[in-house]
């Protein structure tokens, strides 16, 4: 039995994935739902990250590939300095865009909780320590709180679309193809207002761009991991922790006027420029170390 992820299964990959992801999120405008509003459409956004790993399954099947390399084992043997990297990389890296984007938006900042923990309580007391126990809780809890849904989807993204490329044009075109491809698989919900409202000049263009643009970065990181363990375990992780966390900076924003493609979430630009200094660096580690 041919194991090699081919150029063509590769294809298939992405067409079953996409299909399976667009035709479900789709069942949000087409019923009248809000995006993000309701069990019902939480549910559909949930069960849509589990679509890229039934497109790696599907995929296997179809072109009768096998299971034998599904890169779910967590192989911690000699990986002990990958995985905490996975578990802290993105800890430091959202702390710091958070730190970027309030030092040029200083008259935005504030420590008294922010306009989402005024919205629950006027007692400024409570309203900081309500953000401070978000704070820690999230940061501590992060990396594996979103574990099974991160899952669902790096045994599609960094399981089998990052090695199918690789096996077609080399580790640094494959990291840049899948951050670019698993972007654009997040258009649809783009359109419906995920990260970046619906309310923004050049919607909903930019803001698909953008997410390509973000899904780069991280990407990145993650595929290093990937590459590095052969396994998409530390990927997951670094997922949770992004999804985890992301939002983090609306806890210090002082007021609702505010441009969500710069930030103060991590999905914005401003935020994400540790991310993409870091990006760079290990696309250089990957290129010197041949992974």
């Amino acid at each position: 039995m041919d194991n090699k992820i081919t150029p063509k299964r590769t294809i298939i990959f992405c067409v079953i994935t996409f299909v399976l992801t667009w035709a479900l999120v789709s069942v949000i405008p087409l019923t009248g739902m809000a995006y993000g509003a309701g069990l019902e459409s939480m549910l559909i956004v949930s069960a849509c990250m589990f679509m890229p790993t039934i497109g790696n399954v599907l995929t296997r099947l179809v072109t009768k590939q096998g299971f034998s390399d599904f890169k779910l084992a967590p192989k911690f043997k000699g990986n002990g300095k990958n995985y905490l990297l996975a578990y802290f990389s993105f800890i430091i890296l959202i702390y710091l865009g958070v730190v970027v984007y309030y030092l040029l938006y200083r008259e935005q900042f504030t420590l008294s909780g922010g306009i989402m923990y005024q919205s629950v309580s006027t007692v400024e007391n409570l309203q900081v320590t309500q953000l401070i126990i978000s704070i820690v809780t999230a940061t501590v809890i992060s990396p594996v709180t979103n574990l099974i849904p991160t899952l669902g989807e790096e045994i599609g993204w960094r399981g089998y679309l990052l090695y199918g490329l690789k096996n077609s044009c080399g580790s640094v075109k494959a990291v840049l193809f899948t951050g670019i491809i698993w972007g654009f698989w997040h258009a649809p919900m783009i359109a419906m207002g995920h990260n970046y409202g619906t309310v923004y000049s050049g919607y909903p263009v930019v803001g698909i761009l953008l997410m390509v643009v973000f899904c780069v970065a991280i990407g990145i990181v993650e595929s290093y991991l990937t590459l590095r363990t052969d396994s998409v375990l530390p990927a997951a992780i670094c997922h949770s922790a992004v999804n985890g966390l992301a939002a983090i900076g609306i806890g210090f924003i002082n007021t609702s006027e505010y441009n969500p493609l710069l930030g103060p979430t991590y999905a914005g630009i401003i935020p994400l420029i540790p991310t993409i200094l870091f990006a760079g660096y290990l696309m250089y580690r990957i290129r010197k170390e041949d992974l």
